[in-house]
């Protein structure tokens, strides 16, 4: 049961990620990945290409799929440091690279899996430069 429910776990984690699925015909789709139905693992894509066709969402059948891949950019944390240096004062960002987290103002940490913290000003606003950041690594 516990294996079970880390897959579980591990689903519901991807979901909002662009993911290219494998279907068992060999073609292969990519979209954002919108929900996932855990009896039967059929799942529903949205903003899809496949090859030169887009569609603006899809709903594919669990034994159909073959396998589901996460593409997600790589977090360099050092230029994300450098750029939260540019917005918040002298000291105000500290980099533990051995934790792989950057602390912001005492508030708010950054990690590769994204921003914790109260919410208010500075999350808000590091939570933007986060979002832009992982944006422009995705191109």
């Amino acid at each position: 049961m516990m294996a079970a429910s880390s897959f579980q776990r591990e689903l519901n984690r991807i979901i909002g990620e662009e993911v290219i699925v494998e279907l068992k015909s060999g073609r292969k789709l990519r979209g954002q990945l919108k929900a996932v139905y855990p009896d039967t693992l059929s799942i529903i894509l949205s903003d899809v290409s496949m090859g030169s066709e887009r569609f603006s969402s899809i709903v594919l059948s669990g034994d159909s799929i073959s396998a589901i891949y996460v593409k997600k950019a790589r977090v360099d944390m050092d230029e994300l440091r450098s750029m939260l240096e540019k917005i918040f004062p002298p000291r105000a960002v500290v980099y533990r690279r051995d934790l792989g987290v950057i602390t912001v103002m005492d508030k708010v940490r950054v990690t590769e899996r994204g921003v914790e913290g109260e919410p208010g000003l500075v999350y808000d606003r590091v939570k933007k430069v986060y979002e832009e950041y992982i944006a422009k690594k995705r191109g």
